[in-house]
């Protein structure tokens, strides 16, 4: 296992800011919480994806990354360069340590992460936005990792439409119309019959249905089998609707979201053996459930 390579980078890149960010605004703090953690999980979860699925990626070593870096090294204020030269160290050691000769996908993200956090607190005008830019730029990278992933598992069921929607059609106790049925309420399709739901409505409604059976109550294995299975929906209704880019985008950032949910619940199973005991007494614990992103 690769370990989380990323979310370990973002932690030191963190404390070598620390200063800097104590004495500067609150965006570049925000930065890290809101923008920079969350997409060093999605990147750990991806890269580790991508072996489990043997995808062997075509990319060539960008150099501008780099070159970039060196500028910023070269031309930063007195009052920041020491952080920014810290920041440095950290990202070729990470490179020592970590990447093979051959593996310029993690190198490429490294760099690329590595100077989004230094341009964010290189002090010029736009450094916010510039940093902003060099993320937008690694979730769109990371996005079409995730389609080459969920691709390569549609292989799989590739053609095999009516089984998938026969397996989503599962979540139907019948074809009726249901008035009473919270979730279709809540889809606003509680009044049409089951034969008539379009594939979203279907897999929106085995998306709720599956929700809906979590509470501060479930075990953590149970709560495992529940992300899995949603994950499994998603990589399905991506290969469902892969003529359509705007609905397979959709299926492909729900089986990010119950990947990383599911890597969540785990390490906590791992960590605290909690796989036949309840997950907590506070109710509170719902929002963890259903809200990590």
């Amino acid at each position: 296992m690769m370990g989380w390579l990323f979310g370990g980078l973002i932690k030191q890149f963190e404390g070598a800011a620390k200063k800097l960010v104590r004495e500067s605004s609150k965006e570049i703090a925000n930065l890290f919480d809101d923008k920079l953690y969350p997409l060093a999980d999605k990147l750990d979860y991806i890269a580790q994806e991508s072996i489990n699925h043997a995808i062997e990626r075509i990319e060539e070593l960008e150099s501008k990354a780099k070159v970039d870096i060196e500028y910023l090294l070269n031309t930063a204020d007195e009052k920041i360069k020491h952080q920014l030269e810290e920041i440095n160290n950290i990202r070729e050691r990470f490179l020592t340590e970590t990447v093979s000769k051959s593996n310029f996908y993690i190198e490429n993200r490294i760099n690329q992460m590595s100077l989004a956090v230094m341009q964010a607190i290189s002090l010029s005008q736009n450094s916010i936005e510039q940093s902003l830019e060099r993320i937008e730029y690694l979730e769109n990278k990371l996005f079409q990792d995730a389609n080459q992933i969920v691709d390569k598992i549609s292989e799989l069921i590739d053609g095999k439409f009516e089984l998938i929607r026969n397996e989503l059609k599962k979540y139907l106790v019948h074809g009726l119309p249901s008035p009473l049925d919270k979730c279709r309420q809540r889809l606003k399709i509680a009044w049409k019959p089951g034969g008539l739901f379009s594939d979203v409505e279907l897999y929106e409604l085995s998306e709720c249905y599956e929700l809906s059976k979590l509470d501060e109550n479930t075990s953590i294995d149970e709560v495992l089998k529940i992300y899995g299975q949603l994950q499994q929906n998603a990589a399905m209704m991506a290969a469902l609707v892969r003529n359509s880019p705007e609905l397979k985008n959709r299926a492909i950032k729900d089986w990010i979201k119950y990947g990383l949910l599911c890597n969540f619940w785990r390490n906590i199973m791992n960590n605290y053996d909690f796989k036949n005991n309840l997950i907590s007494e506070d109710k509170s614990s719902q929002i963890l459930l259903i809200d990590k992103q």
